[in-house]
């Protein structure tokens, strides 16, 4: 009977596949015209096709997990049989309308509803990737998809407490996919337990990236992948060579998790021996853990750590400073340490004779990149500490003792490079503590980070090159190699599309909003474009076109505006670009 079952479905998994995929999109949008309302009639459709689309589910993973290999995979697939035989469970409930008035259980359905669902469509998101779409286009399309996904997901009743607009949903669901962190609504009280589960999905997948996350499942699922999906993904996380793409993509998961899983314990631990106690500390350490790691900038907290109950608990803010940073340092970086600390181990543990294991030390080398984040992350750590300590001692700092200003001081330089968290009063800043990190926000995290910003190896490779022109240098050399000119060209670009982009962004909100400050505006700009979050609390005054254009913003510094334009280009152009001819050159007068 088994060896029948697997080979109908081998047989015929391509056509179930596809019926699945199909399935999984009505049912999925389905259960946002559905929520809410009482159509009877629409309900009677769905309930059927919802158990449908259950039974298909449930068999497709009894046939991938008989069907394993290797224990991952075995592993992986047991949990996705698990949720896959829940869901057909309450379908069938739901079906039978066995529990008419258990709101829990009627959240829970259309929590794993939307679920299985996503995960269905991320297989299709996966096999893009084999067409003939250009890697930035389809990175944009994924953002875009996720995007409008999480707002029709934010707009279910079971989501809020009050009433949202599509805007407020849409501006919110961009905050958190571009793990951006700016509110127009209070993220702890405006959203139910459901709605703030699907914000931190929204962010832990804008915090990885949508195709980093469906080229996993897809892999899990399959088995398998194809060579030009494993060079789209290589770029994405910055693993040059395909043997190595997908075994770094498993790192960067299962890096994130563990980070993820330290960081909650201990903000539980922070929150349970706080003398001030709040309520839900597991949820709450969940929230802020994946939050943090993801610079994200979401709190549950009403005014973030700048509630009365965990604003001197200087604990919990350097175990979210631990968790920034961390995020920030990005996946070549934390690849490049994960290795550093397996050898460290494991040469510790073959040295007892006991145990019998013999390991053999892996070469691991430190790049320009990972050299040059570090670096810039400490410099930029250190400098911030010490001119928002100088900036603020008598001002914002004043409530805290000597430790307590170091600690705010140091928490404010981590947060304001994209994290988004504040345990002071923004409004209460003056210029130079603006300024400061204004400035520290448009430089953000490192590349292929959970962060955004012009990014720390941009803004170190300016100030080499601008060194080099000092000294008359034509060549840009560090650490005994030579960058070549297509990085520079590319900080360049890099950094005048950010001014561009910040530009007239504030000049459009100036436009729209003529009673708030211009140093407002601007920092807001920065805040949405550099995706941290950060606001001197404007945000829930702007109009519609003003919040429409922090959505741009937003989107823009998520997804890079040069791959936006690489994107664009590539879709409007019908040309291939090949080899540029050689032209005579001459000189340009530039100063």
């Amino acid at each position: 009977m088994e060896t029948v079952f697997i080979n109908f479905i081998k047989k015929n998994f391509k056509l179930l596949s596809n019926i699945n995929f199909s399935l999984a999109l009505i049912v999925t949008i389905s259960q946002v015209l559905i929520s809410g309302t009482d159509n009877v009639e629409f309900e009677v459709l769905l309930k059927p096709l919802n158990a449908i689309f259950a039974i298909l589910v449930s068999s497709i993973s009894i046939y991938l997990f008989l069907t394993a290999q290797q224990w991952y995979f075995k592993f992986a697939r047991l949990l996705f049989l698990i949720i896959s035989i829940f869901y057909l469970l309450i379908s069938i409930l739901w079906w039978m309308n066995l529990y008419p008035h258990i709101t829990e259980i009627y959240e829970l359905r259309m929590f794993l509803a939307l679920v299985i669902g996503g995960l269905s469509l991320s297989f299709k998101i996966a096999d893009l990737g084999n067409y003939h779409i250009h890697p930035a286009l389809l990175f944009l399309i994924t953002f875009i998809f996720l995007i409008f996904l999480g707002a029709l997901c934010l707009l279910l009743p079971a989501a809020h407490t009050k009433e949202l607009t599509f805007t407020q949903a849409l501006f919110t669901s961009t905050s958190a996919v571009t793990v951006t962190g700016l509110a127009v609504l209070d993220t702890g009280k405006d959203f139910t337990y459901f709605g703030q589960v699907v914000i931190m999905i929204l962010i832990q997948l804008g915090g990885l990236g949508v195709l980093t996350v469906t080229n996993i499942f897809a892999l899990i699922f399959t088995s398998s992948t194809s060579f030009k999906n494993r060079m789209m993904m290589g770029e994405l996380i910055k693993e040059f060579g395909s043997k190595n793409t997908y075994r770094s993509l498993f790192k960067v998961i299962m890096i994130t998790l563990v980070v993820e899983m330290i960081g909650a314990f201990l903000i539980y631990l922070s929150l349970i021996s706080n003398p001030v106690k709040v309520s839900s500390p597991g949820f709450l350490s969940i929230f802020h853990a994946v939050s943090a790691f993801c610079n994200a900038g979401f709190s549950t907290f009403t005014n973030s750590m700048y509630e009365e109950t965990v604003k001197f608990n200087y604990f919990l803010q350097m175990v979210i400073s631990w968790l920034i940073i961390t995020g920030g340092l990005g996946y070549t970086v934390m690849i490049n340490h994960y290795q550093l600390i397996v050898n460290t181990i494991m040469s510790k543990i073959s040295k007892v004779k006991e145990l019998g294991i013999n390991y053999t030390y892996k070469r691991v080398t430190t790049s320009i990149n990972s050299t040059l984040v570090l670096r810039t992350t400490a410099i930029l750590l250190f400098a911030g500490t010490i001119l928002f300590y100088i900036a603020e001692y008598n001002s914002t700092l004043s409530e805290h003792g000597f430790m307590g200003k170091i600690y705010v001081s140091f928490f404010n330089s981590t947060t304001a490079r994209t994290a988004g968290f504040n345990n002071v009063n923004m409004a209460d800043l003056g210029i130079p503590a603006v300024m400061l990190i204004m400035a520290l926000m448009w430089i953000g995290a490192s590349p292929a980070s959970t962060g955004g910003g012009i990014k720390t190896t941009t803004f170190a490779i300016a100030l080499y090159n601008l060194w080099n022109q000092i000294l008359g240098k034509e060549r840009l050399i560090i650490n005994s190699k030579e960058v070549p000119s297509s990085a520079v060209n590319q900080v360049n670009a890099v950094i005048l599309l950010s001014i561009f982009a910040i530009s007239f962004g504030t000049f459009l909100i100036a436009f729209f909003e003529k009673d708030i400050l211009f140093k407002d505006i601007l920092f807001e700009c920065i805040s949405a474009y550099s995706t941290v979050g950060l606001s001197i609390g404007i945000t829930g005054k702007l109009g519609e076109p003003s919040l429409y254009i922090l959505i741009g913003l937003m989107f823009l510094g998520r997804v890079s505006f040069l791959t936006f334009l690489i994107g664009v280009f590539n879709f409007l152009s019908k040309k291939s670009i090949g080899k540029e001819p050689f032209y005579p050159k001459e000189n340009v007068f530039i100063n």
